[in-house]
């Protein structure tokens, strides 16, 4: 993928955990790692919100969490991640939050 093409697909680049291994909030780290690009990714395919947050990742959101695999977060942080994103997307929408 050449730059043109990256920036045309709003794709931010991801944070590395802080370090190998666990530690604490590594989660909240993931989940921060991701934030900005799934809420360019919700916003343009709000139908894959609803089963994200039950745990049902697209195709598009998989690859989302791959590319988060690519950049050291393990692969099921990154899909936890992402449905908590989802969750806290859907709660924020609904007054829950």
């Amino acid at each position: 993928m050449n730059a043109d093409q990256n920036r045309g697909n709003k794709m931010q680049v991801l944070n590395r955990p802080r370090q190998n291994g666990p530690y604490r909030d590594r989660d909240i780290g993931c989940q921060e790692a991701l934030e900005q690009s799934f809420l360019t990714l919700a916003e343009l395919h709000s139908g894959e919100v609803l089963d994200a947050a039950a745990g049902k990742l697209s195709s598009t959101l998989m690859a989302l969490a791959k590319r988060a695999e690519s950049v050291g977060w393990t692969l099921e942080e990154a899909e936890v991640a992402i449905s908590e994103l989802a969750q806290n997307l859907l709660d924020e929408n609904t007054g829950h939050g």
